[in-house]
């Protein structure tokens, strides 16, 4: 009787599973009238309804339910409820051809998280482990994800103590009916010291060059951190496609081991091109084809030094004559010196030589040099410093074409400077950021001398300073019976300003600031607000002249649609004025506008369409249409 009764209970059992997925089957492919939670005597920071992807009114898919109920169970189990049960009911409504969902939920008993309780202790200290746990508050619910978390802090700390062989076993004890005790049984093992370090792989790359890179020497105690980070060092030089570390024991004695380092190399010698159409202002219009042929060294002597050079032809394609003619020509030499000053600082040396031959203009030349020095705090704290020269050679007389060059840049024939950067980037994700801030700051001192107006030898000095300052600040707001969505608020405040000891001159035209485009104000063309240099016939600026003061302000909010599209809404405001003294709030231009991006590997791509709240008569129109890849800030 006994087996006869347990065949008939798998039978039911077998026909209630073909009966439940028959009416899913069926159920499959209707729209979902309503949606049914069972009632708990609980409520978290978000309603059910928001937690699952399931949707009234929209059609009803089986998988989405499954997902469902996971997404259910772990909402609960956040909150403490270790046993909760979900379990999902379909009603098929036969007359409106509809289907009603329920939730059952079942939430079991709620625990709380009592403390951590230790065995095993030598070498390392209560208060040692104590940093591990900052994120776990006695009498608060019980979330394993982040017990588990400090158990691997607790991991951490004993790697980076010279024990790579600790082994931590942890184990719940429950207490008082809903208290869990993190109770952690750990056996440290010996603490282990590097007693040698070998190095595999090398070609061409130095001992000398891996060993400086090393947050770890001969003698030291096993560090997991500092390992970590030798091989971040080593990756960052460029030189290596691989690298990877090995612990092997010394036979006999637990506490030394060797260090085994195996790298493989890049191939030295490089060579590349890169092909682009630019857009030249006023004439060209994008039938400027720029071939850019490069190649270099990565590695000289084996040391790390790098030495690369670039040249830049640039093609023009005349429709009136039906010839290609090349006009300018650019090459660069650039020389990387990894380490200064006995420290990872690399310094950047670059000498370029710009030819410009255009056919209705003077010709001319323009000789730069730079030297750049960069030095990394921490991740995301840097600092800057440098010196640049550069030098405007009239070869032949004429009429400058300004859509090469401005008469400014030509007057000022010699420009040279010293600059300082530093940076702050709190960004978890530089292309598409959620949260965080970004802060930087910049100090130049720069000297000129050249032709005024009056053909007079005229030398200027003048400081230019920046900073400016971008937060970034999620946000779910709920809009009507919508699920949350995740919204970023992303605001930027910029100021910059030119300050003349010896009184006002004239300033090179590529040392002042300029406003409007893409990232700045959008509603404005490209640079084309604040002081004008050029009007067309119908008294419309087509030529900014730039200006000594600079203020910018963004807001926007960037919201994720569906796939990879997002849409942004934005308010700028901002402008440029020619001197200090012209600055005045009530002239600060706004705009707002929509746009769109989609995010793809190389980043977002976006467009704009922004709207000027206060024109003039002076610009070419009330709006512009911007493309670009990244967002505006």
């Amino acid at each position: 009787m006994l087996n006869k009764a347990k065949k008939n209970i798998k039978q039911l059992f077998f026909f209630a599973l073909i009966l439940c997925n028959t009416y899913a089957v069926l159920a499959a492919g209707r729209k979902i009238d309503k949606i049914h939670f069972s009632k708990v005597p609980f409520k978290g920071d978000q309603s059910l309804q928001e937690i699952i992807n399931s949707r009234e009114g929209k059609l009803y898919e089986p998988r989405l339910v499954k997902l469902d109920r996971i997404l259910l169970t772990n909402y609960f189990k956040n909150y403490g409820f270790l046993n909760v049960y979900v379990r999902d009911s379909v009603a098929l409504d036969p007359r409106k051809n509809k289907v009603t969902i329920y939730y059952l939920i079942d939430l079991g008993k709620r625990y709380f998280f009592g403390g951590v309780r230790f065995s095993g202790l030598h070498s390392i200290t209560l208060n040692q482990l104590e940093p591990a746990f900052k994120n776990l508050r006695i009498g608060e619910p019980f979330l394993e994800a982040k017990v588990s978390e400090a158990i691997r802090r607790v991991e951490d700390i004993y790697y980076n103590s010279g024990k790579p062989y600790v082994q931590i076993t942890p184990e719940y004890i429950y207490e008082q009916d809903s208290l869990i005790f993190l109770y952690l049984k750990i056996k440290e093992n010996a603490t282990v010291y590097i007693k040698d370090i070998q190095y595999e792989g090398m070609k061409l790359v130095l001992k000398f060059l891996i060993r400086r890179e090393l947050e770890i020497k001969k003698g030291d105690r096993y560090n997991r951190r500092a390992l970590n980070k030798s091989q971040q060092n080593l990756y960052a030089t460029g030189l290596f496609r691989y690298v990877r570390f090995d612990l092997e024991p010394l036979a006999g004695d637990s506490t030394q081991a060797v260090l085994k380092i195996l790298v493989q190399e890049k191939e030295a010698r490089w060579i590349g091109f890169r092909l682009g159409v630019a857009h030249d202002q006023e004439i060209y219009y994008g039938n400027k084809l720029e071939l850019t042929l490069q190649g270099g060294h990565r590695n000289l002597f084996g040391t790390g030094r790098s030495l690369n050079f670039y040249l830049t032809p640039s093609f023009y394609y005349d429709f009136g004559n039906n010839k290609i003619f090349n006009s300018d020509n650019k090459a660069t030499l650039v020389y990387v010196e990894p380490w200064m000053f006995y420290t990872r600082t690399p310094g950047v040396l670059q000498l370029a030589f710009e030819q410009y031959r255009p056919l209705n203009s003077a010709h001319f030349n323009i000789y730069r040099s730079s030297f750049d020095v960069r030095k990394v705090f921490s991740p995301g704290v840097e600092m800057n410093g440098g010196f640049s020269a550069r030098k405007v050679d009239l070869i032949k007389e004429g009429e400058i074409d300004t859509t090469l060059i401005s008469l400014e840049q030509v007057r000022k024939s010699a420009v040279y400077s010293v600059s300082f950067y530093a940076k702050r980037d709190k960004r978890k994700n530089m292309f598409n950021p959620h949260d965080g801030s970004y802060t930087d700051a910049s100090v130049s001192f720069s000297y000129s001398r050249g032709k005024n107006e009056n053909d007079e030898t005229e030398i200027n000095r003048y400081i230019t300073m920046t900073a400016s300052w971008q937060r970034y600040q999620p946000f779910r707001p709920k809009v009507l019976h919508f699920k949350r969505w995740n919204f970023t608020l992303a605001t930027r405040i910029k100021i910059g300003a030119i300050f003349e000891p010896a009184g006002n001159k004239e300033i090179p035209i590529d040392d002042r600031f300029f406003a409007g485009g893409a990232t700045t104000v959008r509603g404005y063309h490209e640079q084309l607000l604040g002081p004008a240099a050029a009007y067309d016939a119908n008294g419309k600026i087509v030529r900014a002249a730039g200006g000594k003061a600079l203020f910018l302000a963004n807001a926007e909010v960037r919201m994720p649609l569906f796939w990879l599209l997002i849409m942004e809404t934005f308010v700028d405001a901002g402008n440029v004025w020619a001197e200090l003294k012209d600055v005045n709030p009530l002239t600060i231009k706004p705009t707002t506008g929509i746009g769109l991006a989609v995010l793809t590997p190389l980043g977002p791509i976006r467009i704009d369409f922004g709207y000027k709240l206060l024109p003039k008569k002076s610009d070419p129109s009330r709006y512009a249409i911007h493309a670009g890849l990244y967002f505006a800030f």
